[in-house]
């Protein structure tokens, strides 16, 4: 069973005319560009002069707006009240819910970290269909809990909306669920190698030797497998399981020092920031202003020891279990350690080379699915242009184009 990335319905052809296009994050700008969108496919793309556009096909002028590929956020999980029940939503409803969160910022593609996997696997079929405007989903499903490691900011969520429990005792039983999720349409799994559950244990790592079958079982399939750190111990089980993707970094660990920074990258796990998340949480539960910052600091500090070693950085924000969509603030953390053509590259090329989709996403290329993003703003003169989203377009499809102010 393959929902993921398959059967997105495609719009009508057109060409996207002088623009300013950022084909990759290592290629020059073209400063006067056209792109020639057929079938949901680049078709062509280079400057306006050049490129032939037929006699049929609608010809729009962006003025100069700033062209990059579409966006992918590596960290969402669709449990926000309007995508919960999916069955019982509107088409609108759910169209409306992923434009707020997801393609009003540019996302064609997304890969949800923990949801209802039967849930997950409703809304992107009403995706696939074209009845639904939204994004590209991949997703892990339903995650895995170590034995008395649900986390405690988790419980009252799952208590009220009737999730199953989601711990596991052992490994057989483990690995047993991650083949009938798989088997189900799952991309990944998602496991919490380090459960926050509060009291006198804080966080409680989940078994090594449950976390290995569960790594097994998901590479055995071609499968990636994400990782909830939380703490060192968390990332002690995430390096020696084989973990590929660090799905947050780990402030309670205060700055990774050098032979940290070193095992991990060794392990070539990628990593998703998800620094708005600390700021987000440390509102929620009252942290004093010096420890937020002193925890903000810490993950920026990971992110930039970890991106000059020559690890991989992924874009994400863990919107769905927070409700700040707006990415501005992430962009702005971001550009405090990486530069605009670094974090271009963790929302296209990083994440489509990681799960395996380069061959056809990541880049403006011809031949190419037709995956943009249309920006009000240049990010190479501010990191938080990438969140001034004009338009996004999903195989040709547009799924979201931002009000034009009326004339008075």
């Amino acid at each position: 069973m393959m929902l993921g990335l398959t059967g997105a319905a495609h719009g009508a052809d057109v060409a996207w005319t002088h623009a300013r296009i950022y084909a990759s994050p290592d290629s020059a700008a073209v400063v006067d560009g056209t792109i020639l969108v057929h079938d949901g496919r680049i078709a062509a793309l280079g400057p306006t002069g050049e490129v032939k556009v037929p006699t049929d096909v609608r010809s729009i002028d962006l003025h100069q707006g700033i062209v990059v590929a579409g966006f992918w956020n590596n960290h969402v999980h669709l449990m926000t009240p309007p995508l919960l029940n999916a069955a019982r939503r509107s088409d609108a409803e759910l169209s409306r819910e992923l434009t707020q969160m997801l393609t009003r910022w540019g996302f064609t593609t997304v890969f949800d970290t923990a949801s209802l996997l039967s849930n997950t696997n409703l809304i992107r079929a009403r995706i696939a269909a074209g009845h639904v405007a939204g994004p590209a989903i991949l997703t892990v499903g339903d995650p895995f809990y170590p034995k008395g490691g649900t986390p405690i900011y988790a419980k009252q969520f799952m208590k009220d909306n009737s999730f199953p429990d989601e711990e596991i005792t052992n490994s057989a039983d483990a690995v047993a669920r991650a083949q009938r999720q798989i088997h189900d349409g799952a991309d990944g799994i998602k496991l919490f190698a380090g459960a926050i559950v509060g009291g006198e244990v804080g966080v409680l790592p989940m078994p090594l030797d449950q976390a290995r079958a569960l790594v097994a079982a998901a590479h055995a399939q071609g499968k990636p497998v994400f990782a909830h750190p939380s703490n060192l111990d968390g990332l002690n089980v995430s390096m020696e399981s084989g973990v590929d993707v660090l799905a947050h970094t780990t402030p309670m660990t205060g700055p990774w020092p050098p032979e940290l920074t070193a095992r991990i990258l060794a392990h070539h796990m990628a990593l998703i920031p998800t620094l708005t998340l600390f700021e987000v949480e440390a509102k929620k539960f009252g942290e004093p202003a010096d420890e937020s910052r002193n925890d903000m600091d810490a993950a920026v500090q990971q992110v930039q020891v970890y991106s000059k070693a020559g690890g991989q950085i992924l874009f994400g924000t863990d919107v769905g279990y927070t409700d700040a969509y707006d990415t501005t603030e992430e962009y702005r953390q971001l550009g405090r350690v990486l530069d605009w053509r670094q974090i271009l590259a963790s929302l296209t090329v990083a994440p489509a080379k990681r799960f395996g989709y380069a061959a056809h996403k990541g880049r403006l290329v011809p031949g190419m699915d037709a995956d943009l993003v249309v920006l009000d703003g240049d990010p190479a003169k501010d990191v938080a242009a990438f969140a001034h989203v004009r338009l996004t377009m999903r195989a040709g499809r547009t799924i979201y184009e931002a009000k034009t102010p009326q004339a008075n």
